[in-house]
Formats: structure tokens, C-alpha cells, sequence
């Protein structure tokens, strides 16, 4: 009697609730239409369009001159660009969204994500670059793949050039594997129907072929879309958990790794499976890097779909309360090194409740009467004299949470609409904490936000204006702004000249000028 070996089962690890819980909202959200539906269909019609862009002649050309033109290229890659600044863009703001939703450390909490930071608008520019620069790198690939010599040597150039259609958008092995499919049946239909003419085998081999490519073009769309979603959402979720940090709603924080457990599971992401690392730290990951961080979070792999479960190791820090109020009348005057000390604690505790970009302040405020009076520190301390009101102070806490994590050189290119931004903001939180407003010298400057909101409805409310500009990165906003100022007043079919100009000296006070 033989024996069967059998393959042993994975132990299943035990899942916490949370976990569990995790886990079951990815796999809600990665099969949903949001990222199986419409992204799929995108793609492939994308692709679709690539294909019938391109005509016989120039296939052709490219056949005989043995490699993709560069014109070419650049097409493709501002056909990509043009697809990562509309669909994919909302794919992966849809994705960062849903990864924050994803964590049930946070539901008891009343914290608003804001997806407007400089950390999630910078994760998407930059992932949208990597994409088109990969993408365009690919499919050149692909088809240097068909234009080898040995390519060209074995079909003729009509041959090759039928072939080079069906495969733009196709990955460099699944084009190779057409080619193959071609050949295979081409090899067998001269053996089976030896008087068949060769035009007819070559067209049906073709046909065999596009479908073929079509099936992969599916299976390829389908890949980028779950990944490019797994990708967003744990990048969400991991910049809401800093976010809630940074507002005092979450103390020290660890990050577990959580796969399903079962069968499914590659043997890396089961090695992973329950490890518990710090939420700086790495994990061990040793496959190829997919995105830059990639060891910090999910997914290990095209199509991973593990998740990181955030568990608070210890409660936030509460900040000690005031010896001194900021809310009262006549706050422009002197107070002693304590008061100034306690006031920066609490207009920290301010900017915290209405800023979600982290804070880059050390926590240390240095006193100094005269260089407090003009002069800034780029060390993340915040400078003050003993006649700093509260207002002023929310003022530089309000840097800490946007210049501060450039340093000086972006300052002094952006140092207009950056303290135009920062007193913008700086108002709005005082009228709605109580703080005495000061006057300063960046007020006309933040008349001209007030008047450009005014004027084109960007937003509700000025605060709504203030805090989306403040929460931009700093050398994002100026291009924003006008765009978006612009765009408003060519939806207008009674806009005038003046009106034109208008906007234009108002936009223009907030560029910094040349000294």
C-alpha cells in the first residue's frame, strides 16, 4: 500500500478583535467597485486607447529601426501623467481615506482626518511620479522585448508589428508570453494544415493572441488597482494615527503586522504575521522595494492584502494647565518667563485642535528681548520677548506646523504667503478660542486671502480657507491658490477686465519679491 505525502497546513495564528476587524475592512474595501470596478475598466481603456493611438506606419518604424522613438516615450509618459493626475489621483485620496476608516483605534475618538497635509499631498505627487516613470519604463521594456534580434530575425517586420499593438500596456513577461502564444500557434497550425496559407495562419494566430492580451490587460489592471490601493491605505492610516498623535488624541503608539493566517498567505507575509515594531521602525521585509518606506507598511507584494494594526501603548501626555490666561483683554503686555512659558503651552494645545500637521516645536521657548524682536530660530525653538501677547505666540506655533519642516532657505522663497498663511490662520483661532487679536504687519496681506475668498466662494467660511491653505505644503500654495482663483472666475460669464486685474494685485502681494 503507497503512502500520500500531504502538505502540511499553516498553524493559524490567533487574531485579536482588532485584528480581525483590520483585516475584514480591507478586504471590504479592496473588493469593492471603488478599486475592482471603475479603476479596472480605466485602465484597460487607457491602454486601449494607447494601442489605437499609434498607427501601422509608425509601428512599422519602430520595427525596423529596432527600438521605441523618444517622441514616443514622451508620449506615453504624458499619457500616463495625464491618467495619475485625474483617475488615479482620486484612487489613491479615495484609498488614504478608507485606511484611516480602517482602524478601529480610532472610532470612539472624535478625530477629524484631514487629507490636505503636506504629508498626503507629497505622498501623492511623489507616488504619482514613481508610477508614470515606472509605467513609461515598462512598457518600453515590453516592447524592446519584441525588437530583439532574435525577435527579428524569427517574424517578419509586419509580423512584429501586429504584435506590437496588442501588447502596449502589457508587462515585459506577460509580452513575452504572448509572443510565445503566437509562435506556439503559428507552429502548429503549419503542422496540422500544412496547405493553410500563411496569412491566414498568422491572422488567426493574432487573434488567438489580442484575446490573450486582453485577458492579461484585465489581470495587469487589476493587480495595479489593488496594490495602488493597498499602497494608499496604509499610508492613510498610518498618517491619520500620527495625525490623531500630533491633536493629543493618541499617546505612544506600536504597530503590529496582521495577515489572514490561512493558506493564502506567502510565506513572507506569514513570517510577519503578529510582529510588533515601533512606528518608526521597520519590518523585516526582505523582498524586492516596491515604493520608497516600503518596510514601514504593507503591502510586501503586488496584491498583498495585510494590514498594520495600531495598538496605544501608553495614553497622550495632557498638557499642564495655565498660570495664566490667554483669553483676556489688553494681552499685548509684559509678563514674566513662567506666564510666557505657560502661554506657549496652551496656544500649542490651540494650534493642536485646529491644525492636523504635526508641530516641529522642541517644546522649548527662548526669551531674549532684543533678538526677539526681529530675528527667528530655525533650531525648532520658538523665539519671544517678554511683551509677546498670545496671539503672537499661536503666530510661531503656527510656523512650527509649516515652515518649520523645510527650514529657512523654502522661507525666504515663500516668506509672503507663508506669514500671510500663518497669520490667515492665526486670526481665525483666536476669534474661535477667545484670544485678543494684534495687529501685525502681515494684515494686509491677509486682507487680500480674506478678499480673494470673498470674491470667489472657495470656501464656506475664511477659517474653512485658512486652515486648507496652512495645512498645503509651503510651495504648493501659491500655484493652488491662483488655479483655484482663476478657475472660479472663468466660470463666470459676467467677469470683467478690471475684475481680472484686481485679482491679479491681490495675488500679486502674496508673492515674495526680490530684495
Amino acid at each position: 500500500m503507497g503512502l500520500r505525502m500531504m502538505t502540511p497546513k499553516r498553524l493559524r495564528k490567533a487574531k485579536s478583535k482588532n485584528s480581525k476587524e483590520i483585516l475584514r475592512r480591507l478586504e471590504e474595501y479592496l473588493e469593492s467597485a471603488a478599486v475592482t470596478g471603475e479603476p479596472v475598466e480605466i485602465l484597460c481603456g487607457f491602454w486601449g486607447d494607447q494601442q489605437d493611438a499609434i498607427t501601422y506606419q509608425e509601428l512599422r518604424q519602430i520595427v525596423q529601426e529596432g527600438m521605441v522613438d523618444q517622441e514616443t516615450l514622451q508620449l506615453w509618459e504624458q499619457d500616463y501623467s495625464v491618467l495619475v493626475a485625474g483617475q488615479l489621483g482620486r484612487l489613491w485620496r479615495n484609498a488614504v481615506i478608507a485606511g484611516l476608516a480602517g482602524q478601529p483605534l480610532l472610532d470612539s475618538r472624535r478625530f477629524v482626518f484631514n487629507t490636505q497635509t503636506s504629508g498626503i499631498l507629497n505622498w501623492i505627487r511623489n507616488r504619482g511620479a514613481e508610477f508614470v516613470t515606472a509605467s513609461t519604463q515598462e512598457q518600453k521594456n515590453a516592447i524592446s522585448a519584441l525588437l530583439t534580434k532574435k525577435m527579428r530575425d524569427g517574424h517578419t517586420v509586419d509580423e512584429l508589428s501586429r504584435l506590437i499593438r496588442p501588447c502596449i500596456g502589457l508587462t515585459e513577461g506577460d509580452t513575452k508570453a504572448a509572443v510565445r502564444l503566437y509562435d506556439s500557434i503559428v507552429a502548429n497550425l503549419k503542422k496540422e494544415h500544412p496547405r493553410m496559407k500563411p496569412e491566414t495562419i498568422r491572422r488567426r494566430a493574432l487573434d488567438a493572441t489580442q484575446k490573450y492580451a486582453e485577458r492579461k490587460h484585465q489581470a495587469r489592471a487589476m493587480t495595479i488597482a489593488q496594490t495602488e490601493s493597498a499602497f494608499a491605505y496604509n499610508r492613510g492610516a498610518d498618517e491619520g494615527i500620527r495625525q490623531a498623535q500630533a491633536a493629543g488624541y493618541l499617546g505612544t503608539v506600536k504597530k503590529r503586522w496582521c495577515t489572514s493566517g490561512d493558506d493564502s498567505v506567502c510565506a513572507m507575509c506569514n513570517s510577519l504575521d503578529g510582529v510588533e515594531v515601533a512606528m518608526d521602525a521597520e519590518f523585516g521585509m526582505k523582498g524586492k522595494i516596491l515604493f520608497p518606506g516600503y518596510r514601514l507598511m504593507p503591502p510586501a507584494h503586488p496584491r498583498c492584502a495585510c494590514a498594520v494594526e495600531y495598538i496605544e501603548v501608553s495614553p497622550p501626555v495632557t498638557i499642564p494647565q495655565m498660570e495664566v490666561s490667554v483669553t483676556q483683554a489688553g494681552s499685548f503686555r509684559e509678563y514674566t518667563t513662567e506666564e510666557i512659558e505657560s502661554i506657549a503651552r496652551q496656544t500649542e494645545e490651540s494650534a493642536s485642535r485646529h491644525v492636523s500637521v504635526p508641530s516641529k516645536w522642541s517644546g522649548k521657548i527662548v526669551i531674549d528681548d532684543e533678538l526677539g524682536k526681529t530675528g527667528k530660530l530655525w533650531i525648532c525653538d520658538i523665539l519671544a520677548t517678554h511683551l509677546t501677547a498670545p496671539h503672537m505666540i499661536l503666530h510661531e506655533q503656527l510656523h512650527a506646523r509649516s515652515i518649520s519642516h523645510y527650514g529657512d532657505a523654502k522661507f525666504y522663497e515663500n516668506r509672503n504667503i507663508e506669514e500671510a498663511a500663518v497669520q490667515f490662520m492665526t486670526q481665525e483661532i483666536s476669534i474661535k478660542e477667545g484670544i485678543e487679536v494684534i495687529e501685525s504687519l502681515y494684515d494686509e496681506m491677509t486682507d487680500a486671502l480674506r478678499e480673494l475668498r470673498k470674491r470667489t466662494s472657495l470656501y464656506p467660511t475664511d477659517y474653512d480657507f485658512a486652515k486648507a491653505l496652512l495645512e498645503m505644503p509651503v510651495d504648493y500654495r501659491l500655484d493652488w491658490l491662483s488655479e483655484a482663483v482663476y478657475s472660479k472666475m472663468r466660470m463666470r460669464a459676467d467677469v470683467t477686465v478690471k475684475e481680472y486685474m484686481e485679482i491679479s494685485d491681490l495675488l500679486d502681494m502674496l508673492y515674495t519679491k526680490e530684495v
